[in-house]
Formats: C-alpha cells, sequence, structure tokens
C-alpha cells in the first residue's frame, strides 16, 4: 500500500500527464514531495526548434495544475555532441593479445584529448564490467566514498539507466536532485559526494524501455546539465556490456581512464577481454582490473574459492594490465549496500580494503595526466 504522500504525488503526476495530453513525446512525469514536476520528454535530434516548442507547451500547461510549484524538463536527445576521428589500429586484437601498448603506456594520448572538457572536472572514471552481476556499481560506490573520505571532491553517476542501484546504495531512494537559478540539475549530496542517477528523477517501479541514443541522451544530459562544481575526480557507473551505451560514453564523453570490474570465474572474464578490447579501439586508457567475491573466509580463516582462483590476475596479466585490487565476499560489503551505508566510510579491515584500491587508482590517474594536478595524500 502506497503512504498518504505517495498518493498523492502519484495524483499529481497524473493530473499533469492529462494536462499535457500524454502525447507518445511525453516520456514519463514525476513530482517530488515539494510539488516539483520532472518531465522526460522525448525529442528529435533533428528538430530541435519542434523539441523546444513541445518543451515550453509541456511545461507551461504543467504549471497550470493546482498544487505544481516548479516544473524541470528532461530532453533525452540533443545536438550531437563532437566525436573523436580515431585512426585504425596498426594491429588488431587477438585473442590472448597484451594491451599495454595501446591502453598503458605512460602520457599516451586518451581520447579525452579530442573532447570538449567539462567545466570544473579535473578527470572522469569510468568503472565498466562486459558482464552483469560482478558487482560494478558496489565498487563504484565504494571507490567514490573511499575518495571522498580520503578528501578528494567526488562526484558519482549513475550511467546505468536500466539498472539504477546508486540511490538504494547511498539511502537516496527519496531524494530528488534541485534546480539552480540556471535550470540546471543540482546534485545529490550524500555521503559527501555530488550524485546524480536516473533513479531520482523516474518512478522505481517503471521500466526504462529506452533505446540506445535516448540512453545516451540522457547521460549526455546529466553530465552537461547538472552544476557540478569543482570535482577532482567524476566515477561514472556504466551499464553492464559493450553496447551503443558505453561506446556512447567512450567516444563522446572526455573520459580519463577505465577501470573493468569481474569475478574470477571464466565465464566473467571471457567478457572482460571484450571490454578491454572495445576501450583500446576507441583509445580510453585501462587502470586496470579490479577482481571481486574472490574469496570467502570462514571463522577459523580459511579461504575458499567459491568463483574460482587467480582468475582476475592471470587474465589481466595476459592483456597486460594490473590488477588493482582483489575484493573478498564480505558480509560488512553487502549490508553496507543494503543499508545506504558504504562499507568504504566505516573503519576497520573492509574499509581498508577500498581505502588501498582508491589510493591505487589515483595514483594511476595522476600517471595518466599530462599536466601538473593537484597532489592527492591517503594517510593510513
Amino acid at each position: 500500500m502506497f503512504g498518504s504522500k505517495e498518493k498523492s504525488r502519484r495524483k499529481l503526476a497524473k493530473q499533469v500527464r492529462d494536462a499535457i495530453g500524454a502525447p507518445d513525446w511525453l516520456e514519463s512525469v514525476d513530482v517530488d514531495d515539494t510539488g516539483r514536476v520532472i518531465l522526460v520528454l522525448l525529442a528529435d535530434p533533428a528538430d530541435t526548434a519542434g523539441a523546444e516548442a513541445r518543451r515550453i507547451e509541456a511545461e507551461g500547461r504543467a504549471e497550470l495544475v493546482a498544487g505544481v510549484h516548479a516544473v524541470t524538463s528532461i530532453l533525452t536527445a540533443q545536438k550531437a555532441l563532437p566525436t573523436v576521428k580515431l585512426e585504425p589500429a596498426p594491429r588488431r586484437v587477438t585473442k590472448g593479445a597484451r594491451l599495454s601498448d595501446e591502453a598503458m603506456q605512460q602520457g599516451a594520448p586518451s581520447q579525452a584529448s579530442g573532447i570538449p572538457p567539462i567545466p570544473g572536472i579535473a578527470r572522469i572514471l569510468v568503472v565498466a564490467s562486459a558482464k552483469g552481476g560482478v558487482g560494478k556499481s558496489t565498487i563504484a560506490v565504494n571507490l567514490a566514498a573511499a575518495m571522498a573520505k580520503a578528501g578528494m571532491k567526488v562526484g558519482l553517476l549513475d550511467a546505468d539507466v536500466y539498472g539504477p542501484s546508486i540511490p538504494t546504495m547511498l539511502g537516496m531512494q527519496d531524494a530528488q536532485p534541485g534546480t539552480a537559478e540556471s535550470k540546471k540539475l543540482v546534485p545529490v549530496i550524500a555521503h559527501g559526494m555530488k550524485t546524480l542517477s536516473i533513479g531520482y528523477l523516474s518512478d522505481p517501479d517503471a521500466p526504462m524501455i529506452w533505446r540506445g541514443p535516448i540512453v545516451m541522451s540522457a547521460i549526455t544530459q546529466m553530465l552537461n546539465d547538472a552544476e557540478w562544481g569543482e570535482l577532482d575526480v567524476l566515477v561514472i557507473d556504466t551499464p553492464p556490456g559493450t553496447g551503443d551505451a558505453q561506446l556512447a560514453i567512450a567516444q563522446r564523453v572526455p573520459v580519463t581512464a577505465a577501470i573493468i570490474v569481474t569475478t574470477p570465474q571464466e565465464v566473467a572474464l571471457a567478457d572482460v577481454r571484450r571490454g578491454a578490447a572495445m576501450f583500446t579501439k576507441t583509445a580510453v586508457p585501462v587502470l586496470g582490473i579490479v577482481e571481486t567475491m574472490s574469496w570467502f573466509e570462514d571463522p577459523a580463516g580459511n579461504r575458499h574459492y567459491l568463483m574460482g582462483e587467480g582468475g582476475g590476475a592471470a587474465t589481466a596479466q595476459s592483456l597486460g594490465l594490473p590488477l588493482l585490487g582483489q575484493i573478498p565476499m564480505l558480509q560488512a560489503i553487502r549490508e553496507g549496500g543494503d543499508a545506504g551505508q558504504p562499507a568504504a566510510l566505516a573503519d576497520g579491515e573492509t574499509a581498508r580494503i577500498f581505502h588501498d584500491l582508491a589510493r591505487t587508482v589515483a595514483i594511476g590517474l595522476d600517471t595518466l595526466e599530462s599536466k601538473p594536478a593537484p597532489e592527492i595524500v591517503f594517510e593510513d
């Protein structure tokens, strides 16, 4: 059963939808507790004038509904951002090939050099997995939290629009971004981080039936139409796989580097090789591989390798990439995610694991910098 506030929000959302007329270009309507309405509108990139006219019409109709105090619109398509023209690779990536020459050499230019930077954001780190269910979002949240705990200015963008789990893992399921005077979104502050997720803007029970171009447009808008301010690093939790969304992020977002998350089992490692090859072909430096669910330790101190042993290390070595860290199966990690309190923010051994990972990643990012960057110090 829904509470009275939830019923009121749903009722007002329906009234707004009815007032607009529920056209096929109205993707969704959401209402927060203050009466602010968020409209997600489908737009044709080739018809910007028509899209703007529909936006003005929709906002005007919504503002006339009793109980509506403010209206924010999000267009799921926009003018194409400049893409990078990539020269053909000197050789194909073959089975078992090492990627160090393409992805890991110091000072190698990344694709970001051809894409305009986002003002205020010093670095953008993509957390990726070519396969779902390997703990990618857990790594993204705890890595960002560990960096924030160390004193860095951190942003966290949940780009996994089909399964936006970050609001839950941060304990911010009911939060919604504000709107600045510039009409841009104001990220939600969670545990010292600036965060945005499509989960803040949509009904949690509504399926996201979006095609690739619409997904990328929504991600791009959250990146460029938000007041991120000054950030040392923006961590992006990407959708799993190597499809249109991942490729578009690699080609259109000024990514500094990527890390790839996997479990030790072979079915996941096979996809890691594909993911690493995708980043290599799009000239995105890969810092290395993070292995999750590496082992389970019983009360007697014995390690049990339930998902296989050594797979992450062996794959990293075959690809010429560092193994950045191994994350064991720990109850505290799962409990922290469910409770909205990332384990990296606690004290003890579990937090130290993510602290060490954050330090390793920060050093890797500094190594890739082509210009002096603020010194990042992690204290033990």
